[in-house]
């Protein structure tokens, strides 16, 4: 029975999509699950962008692979480069159900070095069949060159066997002001220091006392100016928003915590391989108006290789300053 060229245009583009549905069985229930917790590289793209990147490329392998077809299945070239394609399909669905479906980064490694020699031996008995079908095969192998380096370095932050349980790097706030992430095996909140005023002290500034934590407990976050300095302005809160973060005079905004508004003024300038920036937390009280000052130095992560660059990024992401100064305000009391 003879198929004509539109048929054998979707039954390729059919089965190579295919390919990717079955690969999505295992990839899908992990991209929330054991995905989202294990320690990533810093340039690893968000989890959306694969689908659309992977429907795209699955659909130019089928286009590519009508092309060889078209020119005849009488052809035994043509046979062997299907027969080729076809294999390193079957590759691709593989890695997935290793990577994802058994959580096996160092056994998709292996595998995708496989996938990967797959692929380039299909553009090369591609191309001596049709150039633009091996050409179409070209954003393929690039895409599988970077998965292949994401592979590796997933497999390098996360060493089998150690005993870790990478999980995601959510934070809680502790009653001390201090942050405390997840920890294995169950990937449960670690424990609060204990003590609601071990770490946090009492500072008296401009005839107010308030309470503060002595220490952020961050590693990467230090504190400068500190414990806050007050200042008691006789009018009432106002905040308008102007300015930059770099600029001289810094950048104000409003921000809301639970039910409070704060007029927070930051101002930001990088030295020596950290950023220090000044803080200005203004809020209402009662007809007054109570600016906290204190200066923070945050370290680039930059200057740090992973794991170190990971954590110093994970940190600063998770680092709720918003609610420590909270805290602080809600402590006031005028002497």
């Amino acid at each position: 029975m003879k198929i004509n060229n539109t048929f054998k245009l979707i039954i390729t583009i059919v089965v190579s999509e295919l390919a990717g549905i079955i690969g999505s069985v295992f990839t899908t229930p992990s991209i929330t699950g054991w995905y989202a917790g294990i320690v990533n590289p810093a340039i690893n793209p968000p989890a959306w962008v694969f689908g659309p990147v992977w429907t795209t490329l699955f659909a130019l392998m089928g286009i590519a692979a009508f092309l060889i077809w078209k020119k005849g299945l009488d052809r035994r070239d043509v046979k062997i480069a299907l027969g080729i394609f076809l294999g390193q399909l079957v590759l691709n669905t593989l890695w997935s159900i290793i990577f994802f479906g058994l959580h096996s980064p160092g056994g998709a490694l292996i595998e995708i070095v496989f996938l990967w020699l797959a692929i380039l031996a299909t553009i090369v008995v591609f191309y001596k069949i049709s150039r633009p079908a091996a050409w179409l095969l070209v954003p393929y192998i690039l895409w599988v060159s970077f998965a292949g380096y994401l592979n590796f370095s997933i497999w390098q932050l996360n060493p089998a066997g150690s005993g870790q349980v990478a999980c995601t790097q959510e934070a809680k706030l502790c009653p001390d002001g201090s942050y405390v992430g997840r920890t294995g095996p169950k990937c449960d909140f670690a424990a609060c220091p204990g003590g609601n005023n071990d770490l946090w002290k009492t500072a008296t500034s401009n005839g107010i006392t308030f309470q503060y934590p002595e220490t952020l407990l961050t590693t990467y976050i230090n504190t400068q100016d500190w414990p806050p300095q007050v200042q008691v302005l006789n009018e009432p809160f106002t905040c308008t928003e102007a300015g930059e973060e770099t600029a001289r005079a810094g950048q104000t905004m409003k921000r809301m915590v639970d039910d409070r508004t704060y007029c927070v003024t930051k101002e930001s300038e990088g030295a020596a391989g950290s950023v220090y920036t000044n803080y200005a937390y203004a809020f209402p009280s009662t007809d007054k108006t109570i600016i906290f000052t204190f200066s923070l130095r945050a370290v680039q992560c930059a200057n740090y290789d992973d794991p170190q660059k990971t954590a110093c990024e994970n940190e600063r992401s998770a680092f709720d300053l918003d609610s420590t100064v909270d805290r602080m305000a809600r402590s006031i009391k005028f002497r």
